[in-house]
């Protein structure tokens, strides 16, 4: 294993890896391939310091070389949110059925009256009207 592959699995694995953590405190090592994913990894390191509460840290191997040493802390701690919990319904991202409240479709037509050029805007700024596509039609027109 070269030093580029330790390398590409410390980047694959970075969030895996305590930066603080002392090689004294490695109680045991995991042998991964270049084909582990991080969260497969994650979710075997979970099960090994379950199974062995008595290990603190464990050295992650790749080919027999050392890529970095994952902390019981790092892996067994849950993610959290940011700042406080929302409220039932907010800040999910989901949507609402029907139009939106906040925005329209502005759409713009061709001024030649058998050409079909047109376009659509989630906003209208006179600075950046669209122009038809065929040449010599020029600006398209703010449809109301």
């Amino acid at each position: 294993m070269t030093n580029d592959g330790v390398a590409r699995a410390r980047s694959r694995l970075g969030l895996l890896i305590d930066p603080g953590a002392r090689a004294v405190d490695v109680g045991g090592h995991l042998d991964i391939t270049t084909e582990d994913r991080a969260d497969r990894v994650r979710s075997r390191l979970g099960t090994m310091f379950r199974e062995r509460p008595e290990l603190s840290a464990v050295m992650i191997r790749l080919d027999g070389r050392d890529v970095g040493i994952a902390t019981a802390h790092r892996i067994l701690a849950t993610a959290g949110t940011a700042g406080e919990q929302p409220d039932f319904g907010t800040s999910d991202r989901a949507s609402l059925p029907g139009l939106s409240q906040q925005f329209r479709v502005v759409r713009f037509a061709c001024r030649v009256g058998s050409c079909a050029g047109s376009a659509v805007r989630s906003y209208y700024d006179a600075r950046t009207v669209p122009v038809c596509d065929v040449t010599g039609h020029g600006t398209l027109e703010l449809q109301r």
